[in-house]
């Protein structure tokens, strides 16, 4: 039994079953020994799962396209980028060397705000973006810009669905909540009346009608999130991209059990109460909330699209066509790895993508460029 598993257990014999979103906190986030915050999380080939830069460094130059043209219609004196969740720096490192690169003058001009918990993912992505430590301040809540006026792009990259979440079942037509007990020094998980009442609000918000049995994740803290990046941005887009489905069709009856999922060593499972602090937990996003939410903290939806149709978009197809003309000898085998951010049946479709905006209003005409076309199986 590892420490965590112990902290928690005990924690429960001392005052009594937790609500899950609390379990899930703790196995995650906890100071000491929690996933994200201890440096276990481990992301890539060698790690648990993949997320998009990793993938390949396109996900982050067509990135730093959007932020460009954002910029432009932001206009402010420095131009900021709020990265939320930035990890160890690797979308940082391809949105700065892409814009470095291709637009010096609007580099030189920028500041990159790394928001980060971990300590160990910090120092790596310090290291990692040594070439360009003079662009970036690194800290650990948004709640340290509070007193500032941001104006620019924030973006959260697989943020959302990381932040712990409620579960819920419907027993005897009520809403029940599940909790987290201890007997026989195993965890076991019990329903009781919701902790909350913002949980029936929430279902009766999104029209929720549940069949008997069926376990639903409710997160509120998305919409918390949502409303501290409003606090902190005066003006500008926010750029969200998860994984998850609009409201009606994340808590369809057909998913019994939910949508939440463990991973370690890029095996699903769905036993959190294994390798505690030691494997991911996480859940699909409603982005119905974040829409709804986000227009209550001042943000307004722009797009709400798939990653794939987003990369196309803005432009990952000219990325490649110009990898193509390299003479690298691993040019090839390159392109169709990146393939896999944007083609449907991959990331492409799994992946969505929200862009919202405050205080930019009428002056967003023309933001969004008109889609080239709807990708196609055949480019590239």
């Amino acid at each position: 039994m590892n420490e965590l598993t112990e902290i928690i257990k005990s924690g429960i014999r001392d005052s009594g079953p937790i609500i899950f979103e609390n379990f899930m906190d703790l196995a995650l986030y906890h100071q000491e020994y929690g996933y994200y915050t201890s440096g276990n999380v481990s992301i890539g080939r060698r790690g648990d799962f993949y997320t998009s830069p990793y993938v390949h460094s396109a996900f982050g130059e067509v990135i730093s396209n959007f932020i460009l043209r954002g910029f432009s219609y932001i206009n402010a004196p420095v131009p900021t980028i709020v990265e939320i969740g930035s990890g160890n720096g690797t979308l940082a490192l391809d949105v700065l060397d892409a814009l470095k690169r291709e637009k010096t003058a609007v580099y030189e001009t920028l500041e990159y705000i790394s928001i980060e918990k971990s300590p160990t993912l910090i120092e790596i992505a310090q290291e990692a973006l040594k070439d360009h430590i003079e662009k970036l301040r690194f800290i650990n809540s948004p709640s340290e810009l509070e007193n500032e006026s941001v104006e620019g792009v924030v973006i959260s990259n697989e943020l959302f669905d990381s932040i712990p979440f409620h579960r819920a079942v419907m027993e005897k037509g009520r809403l029940r909540e599940i909790y987290v007990s201890v007997e026989d020094n195993n965890f076991i998980e019990i329903t009781g009346e919701p902790s909350t009442p913002e949980l029936q609000e929430y279902a009766r918000k999104y029209g929720l009608v549940l069949e008997e049995g069926q376990q639903i994740e409710i997160n509120l803290r998305a919409g918390k999130t949502l409303s501290d990046i409003s606090r902190i941005l005066n003006k500008g887009l926010l750029l969200t991209i998860d994984y998850g489905f609009l409201s009606p069709e994340l808590y369809n009856p057909s998913r019994t059990s939910g949508t939440y999922k463990c991973m370690k060593g890029h095996t699903i499972n769905e036993n959190p109460y294994t390798d505690i602090g030691e494997q991911d937990i996480t859940a699909h996003v409603d982005f119905g909330n974040l829409i709804s939410a986000g227009e209550a903290a001042g943000l307004n939806k722009i797009v709400y699209t798939t990653q794939g149709q987003f990369l196309t978009d803005w432009g990952i197809l000219e990325v490649l066509e110009k990898m193509s003309q390299s003479t690298e000898e691993t040019a090839g085998g390159k392109i169709a790895t990146a393939k896999n951010l944007f083609l449907p049946g991959s990331m492409g479709n799994l992946f969505k993508v929200l862009i919202q905006e405050k205080n930019l209003g009428g002056s967003l005409s023309g933001f969004y460029p008109e889609s080239p076309l709807k990708i196609s199986f055949d480019v590239l």
